[in-house]
Protein backbone atom coordinates (compact mmCIF):
# COMPACT_ATOMS: atom_id res chain seq x y z
CA UNK A 1 0.00 0.00 0.00
CA UNK A 2 1.56 3.37 -1.06
CA UNK A 3 1.44 6.52 1.11
CA UNK A 4 1.94 9.96 -0.17
CA UNK A 5 1.72 13.18 1.39
CA UNK A 6 0.06 15.60 -0.51
CA UNK A 7 -1.97 18.91 -0.23
CA UNK A 8 -4.47 21.38 -1.80
CA UNK A 9 -5.15 24.80 -1.45
CA UNK A 10 -7.88 27.21 -2.74
CA UNK A 11 -6.96 31.20 -2.97
CA UNK A 12 -9.87 33.76 -2.78
CA UNK A 13 -12.69 31.25 -1.77
CA UNK A 14 -16.00 32.75 -1.23
CA UNK A 15 -19.08 30.95 -2.78
CA UNK A 16 -18.82 27.22 -2.21
CA UNK A 17 -15.55 25.42 -3.28
CA UNK A 18 -14.45 22.33 -2.96
CA UNK A 19 -10.65 22.08 -2.09
CA UNK A 20 -10.00 18.42 -1.92
CA UNK A 21 -12.13 15.28 -3.23
CA UNK A 22 -10.26 12.01 -2.67
CA UNK A 23 -9.07 10.22 -5.81
CA UNK A 24 -10.10 6.58 -7.46
CA UNK A 25 -8.92 4.04 -5.41
CA UNK A 26 -7.69 6.12 -2.69
CA UNK A 27 -8.34 6.52 1.11
CA UNK A 28 -7.54 10.05 2.33
CA UNK A 29 -6.70 11.39 5.45
CA UNK A 30 -7.06 14.55 6.16
CA UNK A 31 -4.13 15.63 9.02
CA UNK A 32 -4.23 19.63 8.63
CA UNK A 33 -7.10 21.92 7.45
CA UNK A 34 -6.34 25.91 7.56
CA UNK A 35 -8.18 28.84 6.37
CA UNK A 36 -6.71 31.78 6.62
CA UNK A 37 -8.20 35.55 6.40
CA UNK A 38 -5.76 38.00 4.59
CA UNK A 39 -8.07 40.60 3.97
CA UNK A 40 -8.67 44.15 5.66
CA UNK A 41 -12.34 42.76 7.29
CA UNK A 42 -13.48 40.32 9.19
CA UNK A 43 -15.80 37.00 8.00
CA UNK A 44 -17.59 33.91 8.36
CA UNK A 45 -16.33 30.49 7.09
CA UNK A 46 -18.04 27.36 6.65
CA UNK A 47 -16.19 24.04 6.16
CA UNK A 48 -18.10 20.83 5.13
CA UNK A 49 -17.35 17.32 4.35
CA UNK A 50 -19.44 16.22 1.68
CA UNK A 51 -20.35 12.31 0.98
CA UNK A 52 -22.24 11.41 -1.85
CA UNK A 53 -25.84 13.17 -1.12
CA UNK A 54 -24.89 14.22 2.74
CA UNK A 55 -22.93 17.41 3.39
CA UNK A 56 -21.96 17.78 7.15
CA UNK A 57 -20.91 20.80 8.58
CA UNK A 58 -17.34 21.16 10.46
CA UNK A 59 -18.06 24.69 11.00
CA UNK A 60 -20.79 26.70 10.19
CA UNK A 61 -20.30 30.58 9.72
CA UNK A 62 -17.31 30.56 12.24
CA UNK A 63 -15.89 34.33 12.94
CA UNK A 64 -12.57 34.78 11.18
CA UNK A 65 -11.19 37.69 12.20
CA UNK A 66 -9.51 40.07 9.89
CA UNK A 67 -5.07 39.22 9.52
CA UNK A 68 -6.12 35.87 11.43
CA UNK A 69 -6.10 32.08 10.36
CA UNK A 70 -8.39 29.16 11.53
CA UNK A 71 -6.90 25.56 12.38
CA UNK A 72 -9.65 23.49 11.54
CA UNK A 73 -9.00 20.92 13.29
CA UNK A 74 -7.61 20.55 16.67
CA UNK A 75 -4.08 18.87 18.03
CA UNK A 76 -4.61 15.12 17.40
CA UNK A 77 -7.73 14.88 15.09
CA UNK A 78 -8.10 13.23 11.78
CA UNK A 79 -10.69 12.92 8.82
CA UNK A 80 -10.88 10.21 7.15
CA UNK A 81 -12.29 10.49 3.05
CA UNK A 82 -12.85 7.69 0.96
CA UNK A 83 -12.93 7.62 -2.43
CA UNK A 84 -14.99 10.27 -3.72
CA UNK A 85 -15.88 11.98 -0.38
CA UNK A 86 -14.78 15.86 -0.33
CA UNK A 87 -13.58 19.11 1.75
CA UNK A 88 -16.12 22.12 0.55
CA UNK A 89 -15.22 25.44 1.95
CA UNK A 90 -17.36 28.49 1.65
CA UNK A 91 -16.50 32.33 3.01
CA UNK A 92 -18.40 36.15 3.35
CA UNK A 93 -15.11 37.42 2.41
CA UNK A 94 -12.16 35.82 0.45
CA UNK A 95 -10.32 33.10 2.64
CA UNK A 96 -7.30 30.99 1.63
CA UNK A 97 -7.67 26.73 2.34
CA UNK A 98 -4.75 24.70 2.61
CA UNK A 99 -5.53 21.13 3.38
CA UNK A 100 -2.89 18.43 3.80
CA UNK A 101 -3.22 14.56 2.91
CA UNK A 102 -2.03 11.76 3.75
CA UNK A 103 -3.40 9.94 0.66
CA UNK A 104 -3.51 5.88 0.85
CA UNK A 105 -3.71 3.58 -2.51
Amino acid sequence: MAQTFTNAVANNVTSVTTVYTAPASTTSTIIGLIVANDTGSDTTVTVSLVKGATTVNLLSSAPLPSASNLAVLSNNTRLVLLTGNSITVTAAAAVDVVVSVLELT
